[in-house]
C-alpha cells in the first residue's frame, strides 16, 4: 500500500513539474556609451548608476572632509582623500592639550583606496585619543587648515564628536544622525555643516575622484591619482585583459571571481604618456551590481570633445 502512496505521489509530483515554466535567458542590452566631466583639474566627484544609465550625483571635492559610516553596527570614520587629507595620531586626549603637530606630524596616516574600513587613517578612535588632520588641498591647489578630532561616541543612530582648527583654544561638539540611506552621514569641519555628498547607496555603482594610491616601486610613495571608485556595498569587479571586449558574454563573466576592493577598476585604464593621457583599450571591467546584474565596461576616452582632460568616456553592456 505504501509503495503505491509513493508511485502516486512521484506520478503527481513529475506531472506538476513538467507544467513549470523555465526562466528565460537574460538577454544582453545594447552597447551603450556615455561620458561625465569632472574638471581639468579634477575638482568634481560624479556618481554613475548602470541600470539607469545616468550620473545620479555630483559634487566639489572641496564641500566635504569627513564620513561617518552608517547603520545600526556602523562606526568608522573616514577622510577625503581627493583632497590628500592625512592623519596623525597624538597621545592627548584633549583638542585643549594640542595646537600645535609638532611631535605628531611624521607618521601621516589615510584611508587605502582598497575601501577596508579597517584600514583608514583615523583608525580605532575609540582609544579616546585625539587627530590631527592636515586637510590637504583644493582644487586649486591652496593648502588647507589643520584640524584636530575626536570621536566621543556612537550610537545605533548617532554620532558625537569634538573638532576644531588646530591653533585654536576652544572647539566644538556636534551630533549627527545617521544617514542609513546613504554609506556615509557627511560632514565638513571647516564649515561645520552637514553634507549631501553621495548619492543614495542603491542609486550609483561608481564615482569617478581623486584618491590616495600607495605605491611600493621604488620606495614607499602615497599620491593623489585620478580614477573611478566602484560603491563598496554589494558591487563586485573583475579586470579582463586576456578576452576582448566583444567577446565577454554572461557566461563568462558569472564565472570570474569578482573582487570587493573598491579601486579594482581604479586609475590604470589610462596611462600618461608625454603629457597625454592614452586609454589602455586591452583592458575591460566586469561588474556586478547591488541588483546582481552583469555589466561589462571599458573606457574609450579621457578627453572632451573640446580636449579637456578629466572627462572619462566610457561604453558597457548588461551581459
Amino acid at each position: 500500500m505504501r509503495l503505491i502512496l509513493f508511485i502516486a505521489a512521484f506520478i503527481t509530483l513529475s506531472s506538476c513539474l513538467k507544467e513549470e515554466s523555465p526562466i528565460p535567458k537574460r538577454e544582453p542590452g545594447d552597447v551603450v556609451t556615455n561620458e561625465t566631466n569632472i574638471g581639468s583639474n579634477y575638482e568634481y566627484q560624479a556618481y554613475f548608476d548602470l541600470s539607469q544609465n545616468k550620473m545620479t550625483g555630483k559634487i566639489s571635492k572641496n564641500n566635504w572632509d569627513i564620513g561617518f559610516e552608517t547603520g545600526e553596527n556602523g562606526s568608522r570614520v573616514i577622510i577625503n582623500t581627493a583632497r590628500n587629507m592625512m592623519v596623525y595620531h597624538t597621545d592627548q586626549t584633549e583638542l585643549a592639550n594640542i595646537t600645535s603637530a609638532d611631535g605628531y606630524n611624521e607618521n601621516a596616516l589615510f584611508d587605502q583606496a582598497t575601501g577596508n574600513l579597517d584600514s583608514t587613517g583615523i583608525g580605532n578612535w575609540e582609544d579616546g585619543f585625539v587627530r590631527i588632520i592636515n586637510m590637504g588641498y583644493s582644487s586649486t591647489q591652496q593648502e588647507l587648515d589643520w584640524y584636530k578630532l575626536k570621536i566621543i561616541e556612537v550610537t545605533p543612530t548617532t554620532y558625537t564628536f569634538e573638532f576644531a582648527n588646530l591653533t585654536a583654544n576652544s572647539s566644538m561638539t556636534r551630533t549627527i544622525l545617521k544617514q542609513d540611506e546613504y554609506n556615509f552621514t557627511y560632514f565638513s569641519m571647516m564649515s561645520d555643516m552637514e553634507i549631501e555628498v553621495s548619492p543614495k547607496t542603491t542609486e550609483w555603482d561608481f564615482v569617478f575622484t581623486q584618491y590616495i594610491h600607495q605605491f611600493y616601486e621604488p620606495v614607499e610613495t602615497p599620491y593623489l591619482l585620478t580614477g573611478c571608485i566602484t560603491n563598496r556595498r554589494n558591487t563586485k569587479v573583475a579586470k579582463v585583459t586576456e578576452v576582448d571586449f566583444e567577446s565577454i558574454d554572461l557566461e563568462y563573466a558569472s564565472n570570474l571571481v569578482l573582487s570587493e576592493h573598491t579601486n579594482t577598476i581604479g586609475f590604470s585604464w589610462k596611462t600618461l604618456v608625454g603629457e597625454s593621457y592614452e586609454i589602455n583599450s586591452d583592458m575591460s571591467y566586469i561588474i556586478q551590481d547591488h541588483e546582481g546584474i552583469y555589466y561589462k565596461l571599458r573606457f574609450i576616452d579621457f578627453y572632451s570633445e573640446t580636449g579637456e582632460k578629466g572627462n572619462p568616456v566610457w561604453e558597457f553592456q548588461s551581459l
